[in-house]
């Protein structure tokens, strides 16, 4: 998403040295290890920086909340039109503070994603410009050559436009971007040649990707593929679908590209709704969704969802805060409503969830669903997902689904209450005779006695499952 709005020195150690912890980074974290039976997940928020509005408060603002939620990774937006509003004239602004800040200050890896046509080189019209596609491709190139150079001390990734796969983005065809991708991809590894490239941020059409990579090669210029998710707001596909969507993801990637990485680098769930209407496409139905603390809920199972994949080197939660209501945005009022604090910074529950999330994971790890036998009704609404950390003790996360389809009954206030309540039973083929801790969403601690142990077995017995909350237990080993 993209809210609409029409000199830094460094000294050659403190610079070389931010160069070799970013590039670190990039290489052993925002890369999917290969063959790795262990691994560790970066997950992170994202925000815009409208040249408009932007502030160095609200800059200050932004970082402090990273800081505060243990944040080290963060998307964001350059935009070519603002910083290049005439041909070979760049309009800086508050981008060297802002990376400096970012970089230098607070030690936050920014992965930004370069977008939006200037007037001066669209194929559009002066109010319809800035998603439409240039008429001299190669300026995108000249642009990211003088941008790369610019911060390549600090940015070691970047992505080329952002979800072009709908019209409010990118007014071309998967040939027109493969064309865009291909020019810019050649400017940035000369400028930089440790650069990693993403493709842009897949908003949802698979097809689109599949074109891009059969069709019109562009797995040599690329080496990480994005996607974005946001079911139950944006989309009337219930959250679990999202397994099936990064893992058609993942098969265009192994069958037509070059083990490319998979970012999930916007995923989101908003705090609003109007009775039960949230957006065109989804519709409330129980009272708690797209309140405050159900979006802490989501949040824990979307990222568990993610995890369990196995096939993201990196995610990154949309975003850091709320939109004044006064500020224009492309689509609609949920724009407004995805942040984990309110406009304000007064944190939501949704910012306590990642918190703990990323205490939770951690480590390094690997998912072992394949290992565990779950017991439970059939038919049963449940979804559960277990991980075993580096260190031998076990993560386990379960729900039960909010939205299933063909399921919801004729009430369609959004008012309905979920009464709904499950027990499971999951045997583990480990020793894990450490202490048994259950959490919910922002990591409050439950009290949870149903683990037992007999020889290389433990047995989670009776596991409650509620409608709207999370169960969430760790079994030390």
């Amino acid at each position: 998403m993209r809210r609409i709005a029409t000199g830094f020195l460094f000294s050659c150690f403190a610079a070389s040295v931010l160069f070799a912890q970013t590039e670190k980074l990039i290489c052993e974290q925002l890369m999917r290890p290969r063959d790795a039976v262990f691994y560790h997940v970066p997950i992170g928020l994202c925000e815009d920086y409208p040249e408009e509005t932007t502030t160095m408060e609200i800059i200050r603002n932004d970082m402090e909340l990273l800081q505060r939620s243990g944040i080290k990774l963060l998307r964001i937006s350059f935009g070519w039109d603002g910083i290049q509003p005439e041909k070979d004239k760049y309009t800086w602004g508050f981008w060297d503070d802002y990376v400096r800040i970012a970089v230098e200050e607070y030690g936050i890896t920014l992965v930004p994603y370069v977008c939006y046509t200037p007037m001066w080189n669209s194929t559009g019209d002066t109010l319809n410009f800035w998603n439409h596609t240039p008429k001299d491709y190669e300026q995108f190139g000249r642009f990211m050559t003088v941008l790369v150079n610019r911060y390549k001390k600090w940015i070691k990734t970047w992505e080329l436009w952002n979800e072009p796969d709908i019209s409010a983005y990118w007014s071309g065809t998967p040939e027109d971007l493969a064309r865009l991708t291909k020019i810019g991809a050649q400017a940035v590894r000369a400028a930089d040649p440790q650069a990693k490239i993403v493709l842009a941020g897949l908003a949802h059409d698979t097809n689109f990707l599949l074109k891009l990579f059969r069709d019109f090669g562009i797995s040599p210029y690329v080496d990480i593929v994005n996607c974005h998710n946001y079911n139950e707001t944006w989309s009337g596909q219930p959250l679990e679908h999202i397994t099936e969507y990064v893992n058609t993801v993942a098969d265009i990637v192994r069958q037509y590209g070059n083990d490319q990485s998979i970012w999930m680098a916007e995923v989101g769930y908003s705090t609003y709704r109007n009775g039960a209407h949230v957006s065109d496409s989804y519709t409330a139905y129980y009272d708690y969704e797209h309140t405050p603390k159900y979006q802490a809920v989501h949040l824990v199972r979307a990222l568990t969802l993610l995890l369990a994949t196995e096939k993201l080197a990196a995610v990154t939660w949309y975003e850091v805060k709320d939109l004044p209501a006064q500020e224009q945005v492309i689509g609609d009022v949920n724009n407004r409503n995805l942040g984990v604090a309110s406009v304000d910074y007064t944190p939501k529950p949704a910012e306590r969830a990642l918190s703990f999330f990323n205490t939770l994971f951690s480590q390094k790890s690997r998912c072992i669903d394949k290992l565990v036998t779950v017991s439970k009704t059939i038919g049963s609404d449940s979804e559960v997902h277990c991980f075993e950390d580096e260190d031998g003790s076990v993560v386990l996360v379960g729900w039960l689904k909010t939205h299933i389809i063909g399921t919801r009954g004729p009430d369609r206030s959004g008012n309905v209450k979920d009464t709904r309540k499950e027990l499971m039973t999951l045997s583990i083929p480990m020793k894990l005779s450490g202490p048994a801790v259950q959490y919910d969403e922002l990591g409050s601690v439950k009290k949870f006695d149903g683990v037992t142990v007999q020889g290389t077995l433990t047995e989670v017995k009776e596991v409650p499952l509620v409608g709207g909350e999370v169960f969430i237990l760790k079994i030390s080993k």
